[in-house]
């Protein structure tokens, strides 16, 4: 499976920046009467345009993967914090080719999506809570409407970081949604890295009472191209971390945005206070993938560890070696990731 599975990534790797064939993007309106934007990326309708360009196999001179491709279901993306849609290209143009279509939603305050302050490189939320809505609406207006028609269930969940823990708290709150989920270097918890949990609840307290809930945490700024500060912690490879700001140089610049404020980390802090709550992930009734970083400084790996333990249906892989974003990780650690990935959607490419 290994080499198939190689030649399979260096493919999507190679067509990361290129929108998926026949992409669709649109926005439903929330509840607040902003719009959220989502993208839908059906199955491309001529299976020759899912050749893998250099996968010849040893007695063929010229092979494809699964010539009459049958949709398998949709993988349905949650970017994390700062993420948008485009940054998944590259796992989406891999689902394409195992036959899955795909979709992706851009969570309020973040990507093209509504954002509650008004200075936009602020990433500020009023809670957590009106992401459930908000994805529910996604699924009951888009997914689950007319434009929905070409997605074809199972509905499967894929996120990253505060994207993977909207998906948790969903999962726990609302059943018959989706069938699988996988949850990427998940924020259960956030990192403290010693610093003492009073201070950690306690200085966002203290700013939002002295009305100063958007200003930047501290080392958190306006959005800022490149490596600094908390974005040296993100991957080992320079190209792919290089892939959020292509796209937002090169197709629309409002897709950016900043650190997180005081208000926005308030919210976060109370939501995994949510999630981590007696019973509340037991309510969990679908297998989930979880799938940890071991060089992660961003998201609390202990806490996923103790998640994990406590809710039968979520099986903890972990990534050594690898950083927090882990579909941005060098090509051997995600290889790794999608070998954990393959099984757990039943994938045999052997």
């Amino acid at each position: 499976m290994a080499n198939n599975l190689e030649t399979l990534l260096r493919a999507a790797k190679e067509k990361r920046r290129q929108d998926p064939e026949g992409a669709v993007f649109g926005f439903v309106k929330n509840f607040n009467g902003g719009d959220n934007r989502y993208g839908l990326f059906p199955l491309p309708a001529n299976p020759q345009s899912m050749q893998i360009d250099g996968a010849v196999d040893a007695n063929q001179n010229d092979a494809t993967f699964e010539e009459d491709i049958k949709p398998k279901g949709t993988i349905i993306f949650m970017p994390g914090r700062t993420e948008f849609i485009e940054k998944f290209y590259e796992d989406i143009h891999m689902f394409h080719t195992l036959g899955y279509a795909c979709a992706g939603f851009d969570l309020r305050g973040q990507g093209l999506s509504h954002r509650e302050h008004p200075d936009r490189e602020k990433h500020y939320v009023e809670t957590f809570d009106n992401h459930m809505v908000d994805v529910r609406q996604f699924f009951d207006e888009i997914l689950n409407g007319p434009e929905g028609k070409s997605l074809p269930k199972p509905y499967i969940f894929m996120g990253h970081s505060a994207g993977s823990h909207v998906i948790l708290r969903f999962l726990s709150e609302h059943r018959g949604y989706v069938e699988k989920a996988i949850t990427v270097a998940p924020m259960v918890r956030i990192a403290r890295g010693g610093l003492p949990r009073t201070i950690m609840y306690g200085l966002p307290k203290l700013m939002i009472g002295l009305g100063k809930g958007d200003a930047y945490v501290p080392g958190h700024t306006k959005f800022k191209e490149g490596r600094w500060g908390w974005r040296k912690k993100l991957t080992h490879d320079d190209e792919r971390f290089e892939d959020e700001d292509y796209f937002i140089k090169n197709k629309d610049h409002r897709l950016a945005v900043g650190g997180a404020t005081h208000k926005w980390l308030l919210e976060a802090l109370k939501s995994t206070d949510k999630l981590n709550a007696a019973n509340v992930p037991e309510a969990i009734d679908v297998p989930v993938l979880m799938i940890q970083a071991s060089e992660d400084t961003i998201v609390d790996n202990d806490a996923q560890a103790a998640l994990a333990k406590r809710v039968s249906m979520i099986g903890l892989v972990r990534i050594e070696g690898a950083m927090h974003e882990l579909l941005k990780e060098r090509d051997e650690k995600r290889l790794l990731l999608w070998q954990a990935v393959l099984p757990f959607l039943e994938i045999d490419l052997s």
